[in-house]
């Protein structure tokens, strides 16, 4: 990780964040793009911990220092996620005379973002206990830790539930927030903006547009600068898409054509992702746009062909290890998100069968 914040292009400053390597211990913290454009800043991703956070305040000193001074100043979170919605206190260092913080609505619940940590997990796996026993499906280590909460399932579903989120929750950073309060980006306000020729379904922001990419999760939006030919898109290229119950393949699909759209069209160049490396280049963007698109239908396939090849099996697990033994494709996956993410594969294993709508709402109750 690089402390010092990079210049990507004229006006767009990359912080960059970290990947996790054990989230009983540290969380995954995403990159935050610090745009500057005339007299109005925006920052994308305000992402979670005092360490990102301070080398962004630091930038903000150093630049008022510089005698800038911000009329407008937006603060967009590519989602809700707890490494992309947190310090929104940055909000009232920037000393705007207009500031606002957006999160699309779905990212909201009782009128507060979705992004305290123990909560968040543990809305996730309520739904994912929907599908199959999450708890069951760790491997050494992490079972160790997990088998004794999987055993207290058996007595009490709520405290297993409340154990496991508690700690989940642990590594990562509650959100710090300011004076200013997120608002909503509401679906019903979304605009067709005409993109010399291309139509989008989005909100403008003057020059820019917020646009609405769900998949990774349903609140996800990406934000495009034309005159830059960048477009800014949190999670929704993430390798392990989709990786939650809340998420949706079809969406994961969809939202990638509209950035595939674009680029074809000449319109993008620079692909500023939350984890991972910038992409730059036209058709480097394509190729790895097109790439995500193939990834994700393979996946969908190789789930469905593999559920009918076993007589329409519908036990995850079961249908998971399977998989993990049989198919190149999953045996690779299960490798790359060993030992902590894997619970990854079986999510995208029961999505694929829910959006076919051949997956029932069935708990696992086994300890098996």
């Amino acid at each position: 990780m690089k402390k010092e914040p990079i210049e990507i292009r004229e006006g767009i400053i990359s912080f960059e964040g970290t990947i996790s390597r054990n989230l009983l211990f540290e969380p995954i913290v995403s990159h935050t793009y610090f745009l500057e454009d005339g007299n109005e800043v925006i920052i994308f991703d305000p992402s979670c911990g005092k360490n990102i956070a301070k080398r962004i305040e630091a930038h903000i000193q150093k630049r008022q220092k510089d005698k800038i001074e911000w009329k407008k100043a937006i603060i967009i979170a590519g989602h809700s996620h707890l490494d992309h919605a947190n310090n929104f206190y940055l909000s009232d260092k920037l000393k705007a005379d207009e500031t606002h913080i957006y999160v699309h609505e779905s990212g909201f619940e009782n009128g507060k973002v979705m992004n305290e940590p123990a909560p968040w997990i543990s809305k996730e796996f309520k739904e994912i206990k929907k599908y199959y026993n999450p708890f069951l499906a760790f491997y050494i280590p992490y079972n160790l830790f997990i088998y004794p909460i999987a055993v207290m399932d058996i007595l009490s579903t709520n405290l297993a539930l409340k154990v496991f989120s508690i700690i989940g929750g642990l590594p990562f950073p509650g959100p710090v927030n300011g004076s200013i309060q997120p608002e909503p980006i509401r679906e019903d306000s979304a605009q067709m903006v005409d993109l010399e020729g291309i139509k989008i379904k989005g909100w403008r922001l003057n020059d820019k547009v917020i646009l609405s990419t769900p998949g990774h999760s349903p609140c996800s939006v990406s934000l495009f600068w034309p005159e830059r030919k960048a477009l800014f898109v949190s999670d929704a290229d993430w390798i392990g898409n989709p990786v939650f119950m809340s998420s949706s393949m079809k969406d994961c699909i969809s939202s990638l054509g509209k950035m595939k759209e674009l680029a074809n069209a000449g319109k993008v160049d620079l692909l500023l992702p939350a984890h991972g490396e910038v992409k730059k280049g036209e058709q480097r963007v394509i190729t790895h746009i097109d790439f995500h698109i193939r990834r994700l239908e393979a996946v969908r396939n190789e789930v469905l062909s593999f559920y009918h090849s076993c007589g329409k099996e519908i036990d995850i697990r079961k249908l998971t290890r399977n998989l993990v033994h049989r198919s190149s494709l999953f045996g690779m996956l299960k490798q790359s998100n060993y030992p902590r993410f894997v619970i990854f594969v079986h999510n995208m294993v029961a999505l694929c069968l829910k959006e076919e709508g051949v997956l029932p709402n069935t708990i696992e109750r086994d300890i098996s």
